[in-house]
């Protein structure tokens, strides 16, 4: 996938984000930034999942998220369902690259958003 490829599909997972969690999930901040739950380095096949990414403004992202790990992880299971958890756990031990073909990603991520624009 090209860096231009990556840089729609992030601008699709941004607009979900403004629609689906408005504001920064910590602290309510309206300028927040896509944050991972399994880490993208090392869970690939979910880096464009929006079900893996939530919002968090830069300061509760790198000066919370990343340094209080355990505190975190308490926290997520008190702000997402469970559902979407235990979905996400149980996709992070799938084997496979999941996929990665970015009109099929654009596809899926282009009807997230129209799923947002009903509500």
């Amino acid at each position: 996938m090209t860096k231009y490829e990556k840089k729609i599909l992030n601008g699709l997972i941004h607009e979900i984000l403004l629609r689906r969690d408005k504001v920064c999930l910590k602290c309510g901040n309206p300028q927040f930034q896509a944050s991972h739950i399994y880490p993208k380095g090392r869970y690939r096949k979910m880096e464009f999942d929006p079900d893996n990414i939530k919002a968090l403004c830069y300061n509760c992202h790198l000066n919370w998220w990343h340094k209080n790990a355990l505190e975190a992880s308490d926290w997520i299971k008190t702000v997402l369902p469970k559902k979407r958890l235990d979905n996400l756990k149980l996709r992070s031990q799938t084997s496979g690259d999941g996929t990665r073909n970015f009109k099929v990603l654009k596809m899926f991520l282009e009807t997230e958003i129209k799923k947002y624009e009903r509500n």
